[in-house]
């Protein structure tokens, strides 16, 4: 009995354990057994994007700077005398024809002065016309004179006569012979000043000369007591007012000539030499500024003599092409400048260059990546945005030998784009 219960103790485990293998296999049995749902094949992403097609074509690289407007006839007129300010008939902004009073100076000062310097020439007038008629004087008594001579040489030829036979005292030849000697100083006198006339009136002539010319310097004086405007154009300051007593090279108005208006912009360092090349060929290079919603055609005119000092760049001048505009002395304009054309190129829009090269040509609905070399902006046209404001749409020109007519690039920028990427054309 008591062995019988020993062995049953002994091997009391065996039965969990049969249990447990059976559970299992009948676990191991089912997993294995269980229907295998089908596969869903995994079908690629295709990336909806739109497309142009392209077509070589000739286009005109476009730069958009910015200009200011300046006008090479800028001018501060300013006071050429000292005098007390009478009239100042203008005001700023106002238009002003050529020889418009702008200022108006007291002239009873160089009145004066005008009256004095005509003095000094009527009384020179008059020293050259007594000199004149002296000279006349003068060749008349020489003729008397020289006959004096002659009769005091004859008187004192009869007296030496009469002194050789003793029939005439001493003293009536020596009062003969003196009377013939002052005759002949007075007739060499009076040579000398007939000899000495055209250097007297040389001197009265250049007195004269100098007379006249300070006459004209007060009449130019006077003239410059009535500031006027030296051409057509607008005032941009008035310096004075009535009362005021101003001195020389004092600033009066300033103003400016609508007629000659230029706009100076810097050109970019890539354009330079471009745009130098045209203007030494002749070739006529157009720019539009875009003022008040308006756009004002423009001509390049020429490229600046000397480089900024602050950066180095050199601006290009333009002059409107037409008188009837609207520009404005140091206003900033958006300024369009065309360049030269440029054959055998392709245009994408901005929306199909990645980074700053790179595009990519769409074949078997696969993009394909290309590096191309761009060649400037094309700006066509205006349109308007969501604030509605007119803004300019850009087109790239770019060039590249693996290109050609027909091929499709997409013209969407995709986050994830890469060689291969599967798309999907919109219709």
């Amino acid at each position: 009995m008591n062995t019988f219960q020993n062995l049953r103790q002994k091997h009391s485990w065996f039965l969990p354990v049969i249990i447990l293998a059976v559970a299992a296999l009948i676990i191991f049995a089912l997993v294995v057994s269980k229907p295998k749902p089908p596969k869903k094949e995994t079908k690629e992403k295709e990336w909806l994007v739109s497309s142009i097609i392209l077509k070589e074509t000739q286009a005109q690289p476009q730069v958009e700077l910015l200009a200011r407007v300046e006008s090479p006839f800028d001018s501060t007129l300013s006071a050429a005398i000292t005098a007390d300010v009478m009239q100042v008939p203008v005001r700023e902004g106002i238009s002003v024809k050529m020889g418009d009073l702008l200022v108006q100076l007291d002239a009873r000062e160089i009145e004066l002065t005008l009256a004095q310097r005509q003095a000094d020439i009527n009384e020179l007038d008059a020293l050259i016309d007594a000199e004149k008629l002296r000279f006349k004087t003068d060749q008349d008594s020489l003729v008397e004179e020289k006959r004096l001579l002659e009769i005091a040489e004859q008187a004192l030829a009869r007296q030496a006569k009469l002194k050789a036979s003793n029939l005439v005292a001493q003293e009536r030849y020596d009062s003969a012979e003196s009377s013939r000697a002052q005759q002949a100083l007075s007739v060499n006198a009076r040579k000398l000043n007939i000899a000495d006339h055209p250097n007297r009136l040389k001197q009265l002539q250049a007195k004269k000369v100098r007379a006249l010319t300070l006459l004209k310097d007060a009449e130019i004086d006077a003239e410059r007591a009535q500031i006027r405007a030296p051409f057509d154009g607008i005032v941009t300051s008035v310096k004075v007012a009535p009362g005021e007593r101003i001195q020389m090279g004092q600033a009066l108005v300033s103003l400016y000539d609508r007629k000659n208006m230029e706009l100076r912009a810097q050109v970019p360092d890539k354009y330079l030499a471009l745009i130098s090349d045209a203007l030494q060929q002749g070739i006529n290079i157009q720019a539009t500024a875009l003022s008040h919603q308006s756009e004002i055609p423009l001509q390049l005119l020429r490229l600046s003599g000397q480089a900024s000092l602050s950066n180095g760049g050199v601006d290009a001048l333009f002059r409107p092409a037409s008188e009837e505009h609207n520009l404005i002395l140091n206003k900033a304009l958006r300024l369009r400048i065309d360049m030269p054309a440029l054959t055998n190129v392709f245009t994408l829009p901005v929306s199909a260059i990645y980074g700053t090269n790179r595009i990519y040509r769409i074949e078997e609905g696969r993009l394909q990546s290309l590096n191309i070399e761009v060649l400037g902006k094309q700006l066509l046209s205006l349109s308007t945005n969501s604030a509605n404001e007119e803004t300019l749409q850009d087109r790239v020109i770019i060039r590249s030998k693996h290109l050609g007519d027909g091929d499709k690039v997409t013209t969407t920028q995709l986050p994830n784009a890469i060689s291969g990427l599967k798309v999907k054309e919109r219709s």
